[in-house]
């Protein structure tokens, strides 16, 4: 294999673990829609069954959710894909998981401040109170917690910010991915979640993998769920400013930003990922 073809087949998987020569082909931006539609077909079809024979609006979504992220690994194996390579399924080091729970924490205090600022995003998660008994309850934990961070993280930092950094400059790959990930919120929440994405793509790129960005995610996800059940649906007109609530807020989203800058300079120190990325270099 040439030098310069070594050096794009690992910056293709962020530096980490890249499967060997004809274990798979390599995604490209085709594989990305084919999985994406392939996803998006087995998850109406679940959903469809399981609001058919379970009437939960909850458990449903819990299906679908499970259906798109199947139908994308179906698609990368039956095309001859390594689903756990392709989707960047990787495993890091323990330092790298405690670098992302900080840094779940600090995209908090941004969500909170630009929230202020802002207003709140588009609500996406209005069926929580559907939840009704013990089996939707934990169909709902499990599917907002667990399965959306997991799913959507492998979707748009995995596989589509993987086949862009492959073609592009990694931050041009981590801006349109967050990008997407901002539409697929809504265009109220396009430019809330550009930015909250912007460290999560990183520190993906930076570890090849995105078990640290699924934690960053379910932190979010977590704090955002017991919100919701607390307070309900927030509308902008709701919430009420002080004299001093938007220097306050500024100054939350500063130091929140520096924070979180802060721990993606970490994870270039984090003793494993060194190693594997000067192997890999």
């Amino acid at each position: 294999m040439r030098p310069a073809d070594s050096d794009r087949r690992s910056a293709r998987y962020g530096g980490a673990e890249a499967p060997t020569p004809g274990a798979s082909r390599a995604p490209g931006l085709g594989a990305v829609v084919g999985a994406f539609f392939t996803g998006l077909a087995l998850a109406l079809v679940l959903t469809g069954l399981g609001s058919l024979v379970s009437r939960s609006l909850v458990i449903a979504f819990l299906l679908g959710e499970i259906g798109f992220l199947g139908g994308v690994a179906f698609y990368l194996a039956a095309t001859g894909r390594s689903v756990r390579a392709a989707l960047r399924l990787l495993r890091v080091p323990r330092a790298a998981y405690s670098l992302a729970l900080q840094l779940g924490v600090a995209l908090l205090f941004f969500n909170l401040s630009a929230t202020i600022i802002l207003g709140p995003p588009a609500q996406d998660i209005e069926f929580v109170r559907a939840a009704e008994g013990t089996l939707e309850q934990i169909a709902l934990v499990v599917g907002v917690v667990l399965a959306a961070p997991v799913i959507e993280e492998a979707l748009f930092r995995g596989l589509l910010q993987g086949v862009l950094e492959v073609r592009l400059r990694h931050g041009y790959a981590i801006a349109v991915a967050a990008m997407a990930f901002g539409l697929l919120h809504g265009p109220d929440g396009v430019l809330f979640f550009f930015f909250w994405s912007l460290p999560v793509g990183w520190v993906t790129w930076r570890s090849g993998s995105i078990l640290p960005a699924v934690v960053v995610h379910a932190v979010n996800n977590i704090a955002g769920l017991l919100g919701y059940l607390a307070a309900g649906p927030v509308e902008a007109d709701e919430i009420e400013h002080g004299a001093g609530a938007i220097p306050l807020a500024v100054t939350i989203l500063l130091v929140a930003a520096y924070w979180a800058y802060r721990l993606c300079v970490r994870v270039d120190r984090v003793e494993g990922l060194r190693v594997r990325r000067a192997k890999q270099g």
